[in-house]
C-alpha cells in the first residue's frame, strides 16, 4: 500500500520497519478497505481533502486516546511520517473544520459497513464465532457543564431541560449502590449509551449509540435484527445479558425467531412476592385465607390465573356481607366492594425454561466478562468521553471506536499471522526483538 512512498528527508519503508508506532499503523491502515467511503468531492465545487486520510486520523485519535481535534492535527504534524501513512501531504494538512465536518457529515452506515467487512474477514478466518453473543451497553458522556461534579448548579433532576448544545443527551445514570434491595448513591449523568453484541473473542458484531431514555430491551431488539440480517446466525447459539434484559417477549423473539438459547437471570423486578398457598393449592390472602380460583386466562404470551377474595365469592351472599375482612383490605367494603385479587402466573414459555440453577448456566454466564475486558480496551472502564455536539457526530466517533477494535484483529491475526494479539491494541505490531526483550 504505502511500499513505494518516500520523502526527500527519511525512508519510510526503513522507518515501518523499525518504529513500532509506525509500524501498528501501516499493517492497520494496510487492513482497512474503504472502497465504499467516497474519497473526494468529484462534484459541484471544490475537490477538498482526502476523506480516507481523515478516517485513518480518527482511528489514530482513538487509539492514542486524543481528546481534541487540535491535539490530533498536532500530533500528526509532529510525525510527517504518520502524517504520510494516513494519507495526508505535508504541507497541506486540513484545518479542524474539516475535521468536524467528516464526522457530522459521514454516513454513519458507510462506518457500520466498512466495520461489518471486516468482522466478515474475522469471521471467515475461523477468528470469530457465532455460537455464543454477549449483549450489553456503556455509558457515553455529553460535552456540557452539566456533566461537571464541580459544578453546584449542574442539573441532575429536570428530564425535560437539556443542555443548549445537546438536543439528543438525556438524563440517566452510570453508578449506584445497591442497599437493602435499593438503589442508592446514584449518580446522573447527561449523554448517550453505546449498545454491542459481541463474540465470545472480543468483537462487536453490531453496534447502535443512542439517547439515554432508550431502554436496553427496545435496543436488543433492534441489535439483534441488524445481527441477523449480517450474520448466518447458528441453530442453538447461546445469547448472555445482564438482568436487564429479562423480558419475556426478548426469550420469545430469540427463541423462535432465532433459534437461539437466552441465559439471561432474572430480575427481582420482574417478579411478584412468593406467595403461600393452602391445602387446595391455591394463594393465601393476606387475612389468612385460601383463594378461590376465578379462571385461567392468556394476555399476550402469558397465562395467568385469577383469586379472588373467598368470601367475596361464597355462594351464600348473605353470609358474606355478614362478614368483615380479617387484614381490612380497603377493596372489600370500598368502591366495588369486589375484594382482594393474586395471579398466579402458570406460564411455561421461553423464560420460564431458562435452567439458571444449572452448571452449564453458571459456568456459561461467566463469559458476559468478555463484554466488560472489551468496554474496557474501548477506552475509559466507566464512562466513554465524547467532545462533541450532536448525536450523530457521537454516533460516528462510537462507530469508529468499535470499527478499529476490529481492524486491530484483522491486522494482527490475518496481516502479521498472530491470531494471539488480536486484542492487542498495544503490543500486536511489535517488532520481534522488542517482543523478545519486553
Amino acid at each position: 500500500m504505502y511500499h513505494n512512498q518516500t520523502s526527500l528527508f527519511y525512508d519510510l519503508q526503513e522507518l515501518v520497519r523499525n518504529s513500532s508506532l509506525l509500524r501498528k499503523y501501516y499493517y492497520l491502515f494496510k487492513a482497512l478497505d474503504l472502497s465504499i467511503l467516497p474519497d473526494r468531492n468529484h462534484g459541484v465545487g471544490r475537490t477538498g481533502h482526502s476523506q480516507h486520510a481523515m478516517l485513518r486520523a480518527f482511528i489514530v485519535k482513538h487509539l492514542e486516546q486524543i481528546k481534541s481535534v487540535p491535539q490530533l492535527i498536532h500530533y500528526i504534524e509532529a510525525i510527517p511520517p504518520l502524517l504520510e501513512l494516513c494519507g495526508f501531504t505535508l504541507g497541506d494538512m486540513p484545518d479542524e473544520s474539516q475535521f468536524y465536518r467528516f464526522q457530522t457529515d459521514t454516513d454513519n452506515a458507510i462506518l457500520k459497513n466498512i466495520h461489518h467487512q471486516l468482522n466478515q474477514r474475522l469471521v471467515k478466518q475461523g477468528l470469530v464465532s457465532l455460537d455464543t453473543l454477549i449483549i450489553d451497553s456503556k455509558p457515553v458522556m455529553a460535552a456540557t457543564k452539566e456533566n461537571n461534579f464541580k459544578n453546584p448548579a449542574r442539573n441532575t433532576t429536570n428530564k425535560t431541560k437539556k443542555p443548549i448544545r445537546n438536543p439528543a443527551a438525556t438524563l440517566s445514570y452510570y453508578s449506584c449502590q445497591i442497599i437493602n434491595g435499593k438503589k442508592e448513591n446514584m449518580v446522573f449523568f447527561w449523554g448517550y449509551r453505546t449498545h454491542v453484541i459481541i463474540s465470545k473473542e472480543g468483537f462487536a458484531l453490531v453496534e447502535i449509540t443512542l439517547p439515554n431514555n432508550i431502554t436496553d430491551q427496545e435496543v436488543a431488539f433492534k441489535l439483534l435484527r441488524e445481527l441477523k440480517r449480517r450474520y448466518k446466525l447458528k441453530k442453538g447459539f447461546l445469547f448472555l445479558g445482564d438482568k436487564a434484559y429479562d423480558v419475556r417477549e426478548l426469550y420469545t423473539f430469540i427463541v423462535e425467531q432465532l433459534k437461539g438459547n437466552p441465559y439471561i437471570p432474572i430480575n427481582p423486578r420482574n417478579q411478584k412476592d412468593d406467595k403461600a398457598f393452602g391445602p387446595h393449592g391455591c394463594p393465601i390472602c393476606q387475612g389468612g385465607l385460601e383463594m378461590k380460583s376465578t379462571g385461567r386466562w392468556t394476555e399476550g404470551n402469558r397465562d395467568r390465573v385469577k383469586f379472588r377474595c373467598p368470601l367475596k365469592t361464597a355462594k351464600k351472599k348473605t353470609a358474606a356481607q355478614k362478614q368483615v375482612c380479617p387484614a381490612s383490605n380497603p377493596s372489600f367494603d370500598t368502591g366495588k366492594c369486589y375484594g382482594c385479587t393474586k395471579y398466579l402466573d402458570v406460564t411455561d414459555d421461553a423464560r420460564a425454561r431458562v435452567p439458571r440453577d444449572s452448571k452449564k448456566f453458571k459456568k456459561t454466564f461467566k463469559n458476559r466478562e468478555f463484554v466488560e475486558q472489551y468496554f474496557a480496551r474501548l477506552g475509559d472502564r466507566e464512562v466513554e468521553q465524547t467532545t462533541h455536539y450532536t448525536l450523530k457526530t457521537v454516533r460516528n466517533q462510537m462507530t469508529i471506536a468499535h470499527l478499529t477494535a476490529s481492524l486491530i484483529g484483522v491486522a494482527a491475526a490475518i496481516l502479521l499471522k498472530q491470531p494471539d494479539k488480536m486484542r492487542c491494541h498495544k503490543t500486536f505490531a511489535q517488532l520481534p526483538t522488542q517482543r523478545m526483550t519486553g
